[in-house]
């Protein structure tokens, strides 16, 4: 009895009437309810004919019912599969391909999307957002009697989340009940003062398991989520004053943004704004920068804990303590100290173990890691190293105390406003235009979102294209932001001496060319302008 379903079960005996869910749409559940209509709604899809072994695909933002259709096609049996409704058609028929949903729910502005992505007859379903079109029922009135619970066990597949991995090919990750039990048990008892009643504020995305997990934990501790259906500094701010926000999990991109606009509301002739209520701030996706951490510190009064793992783990596989957030401390930069329940090794490409501060690849293994990727024997098998270890792919280090320090990206993954983009994927996008010969995909600096996508041309003989005209072909084939918002065309690309582009060498080059950009006053060619005369084009 590890299931989600039994915890809703317990939260709705022992606290009924807690509120549990509140969203901007002006939705409220108190635990009672959730438990109610996660029930109603199970016999609700049941009727639709869904039940043990189906897959759901869920395309929907953030929503008090996003988290009800989700529990109820579980307590149906089904395994809801939670599909980012940034993708574009071409991405989200993949998607839909790989999980074979035999059901669809989504937010009623995504219908037209999925109709043309995946014209298949079969149930759908609007979970909010307003009407659907004909032939599309109102998940609103979804109810039928209560289904015979279904054998939940510690081991049952949750849900599935997807990822278009480093080959640029999408893959489905299964999520066990008990496996996230554990993690965010194992985080609250870090955290140690999140308590019933306590107020959490969730604005990740609910398809990410970052946001997903993070309401999974608030409902362990019987706390009260509040969800924003997007990410609004302003809309962030006033719920923290007027709804007495006391944790939040985001990005540092996020946090800079939440910073200017508390100093935007403490400039002459505003009122300022009161934050008092918070306790803690968890972030990742990668370390906050001196300067960041400074201003945060400032701005909000409050404790900041940094995350570091992935979907594959199901949960955190380092923490940075609140007490090693202070400007200038020495492991500032590190991703902390290895959790409860993880092994970690630092491997040379051979296998072999490294010694403490040498460069190797992180690999892990612990009980809440993933068993594999969802019907992709291949990926799986690629994915592991004897022995049941994980290999991350990301470059790091270990230190004599016990800290973590990831030096690279997971396979020179972009990681842009908390969003994962895969260069892989970009390329094989950019590669098919016709001006282009050859292309990298990087991440380089940017004040906003932490990095931006930076696309390295070297043109197709003859051709000549503006770079603006790239960026608008990448976008009528991929999700926006995984597009590039900026462009520079070369001549060659450096290498290996087996062919492989040195993606750090042209990060290198990205980041100072940003630095110098920087610098007021200074000629094109002072600015560090390539010998090989670029041509750079952005957009946003």
């Amino acid at each position: 009895m590890q299931s989600w379903i039994h915890v809703i079960e317990w939260r709705a005996n022992v606290w009924p009437n807690l509120t549990a869910l509140v969203d901007d749409r002006g939705t409220t559940y108190t635990y009672a309810q959730l438990k109610a209509a996660a029930e109603r709604r199970a016999g609700g899809w049941a009727g639709l004919g869904t039940g043990p072994g189906d897959v759901v695909a869920v395309l929907a933002k953030n929503s008090a019912d996003f988290l009800v259709h989700a529990f109820a096609l579980m307590r149906a049996g089904a395994t809801p599969a939670f599909v980012n409704w940034r993708l574009s058609r071409p991405e989200l028929a993949e998607v839909l391909g790989l999980v074979e949903p035999a059901a669809i729910a989504a937010d009623a502005e995504f219908t037209g999307l999925v109709s043309a992505a995946w014209p298949e007859p079969l149930p759908r379903v609007v979970i909010g957002g307003g009407p659907g079109p004909d032939g599309w029922v109102d998940g609103g009135t979804l109810d039928g009697p209560v289904p015979v619970r279904p054998a939940l066990t510690g081991d049952t597949t949750l849900a599935l989340v997807h990822t278009s991995g480093t080959t640029g090919r999408a893959k489905a990750i299964p999520l066990r009940h008990g496996a996230l039990m554990m993690s965010v048990a194992d985080f609250a008892i870090e955290i140690g003062d999140q308590v019933a009643g306590s107020h959490h504020l969730q604005i990740l995305p609910l398809f990410h398991l970052g946001g997903f997990g993070q309401c999974l934990q608030a409902i362990l501790t019987a706390g009260t989520v509040y969800i924003h259906t997007a990410f609004d500094p302003a809309a962030v701010i006033d719920a923290i004053e007027a709804d007495r926000i006391e944790f939040f999990t985001g990005g540092p991109s996020l946090i800079d943004m939440l910073v200017a606009e508390i100093r935007r509301r403490a400039s002459p002739g505003q009122q300022g704004v009161d934050l008092s209520s918070l306790r803690e701030i968890a972030y990742g996706t990668a370390p906050i920068t001196p300067s960041s951490l400074t201003a945060a510190l400032d701005a909000f009064g409050c404790r900041f804990r940094q995350i570091y793992g992935n979907t594959e783990s199901q949960s955190m596989i380092s923490l940075l303590a609140p007490e090693d957030h202070q400007p200038g401390h020495p492991r500032l930069g590190s991703a902390g100290r290895v959790s409860f329940g993880w092994e970690v090794r630092i491997v040379d490409p051979d296998g072999r173990d490294l010694g403490f501060d040498e460069a190797g690849e992180l690999l892990i293994r612990g009980e809440c890691l993933f068993s594999g990727y969802w019907r992709d024997p291949g990926a799986t098998a690629a994915a592991f190293a004897a022995g049941g270890w994980y290999r991350t792919g990301d470059i790091g280090t270990l230190t004599a105390d016990g800290y973590l320090y990831i030096l690279d990206r997971a396979k020179d993954m972009i990681i842009s406003g908390g969003e994962n983009i895969y260069p892989a994927e970009v390329e094989a996008v950019l590669v098919r235009h016709p001006a282009v010969a050859d292309v990298a995909v990087l991440g380089r600096p940017d004040p906003t979102w932490g990095e931006a996508v930076h696309a390295v041309i070297i043109p197709a003989a003859g051709q000549a294209v503006p770079a603006g005209e790239i960026i608008a072909w990448c976008r009528d084939q991929l999700a926006h932001f995984k597009c590039p918002k900026s462009v520079e065309f070369t001549d060659s690309l450096p290498r290996t001496t087996t062919g492989k582009v040195l993606k750090r060498e042209l990060r290198a080059q990205a980041s100072a060319s940003h630095r110098a950009a920087a610098l007021p006053g200074l000629r094109s060619e002072e600015r560090g302008t390539s010998e090989r005369a670029t041509r750079e084009g952005s957009a946003s």
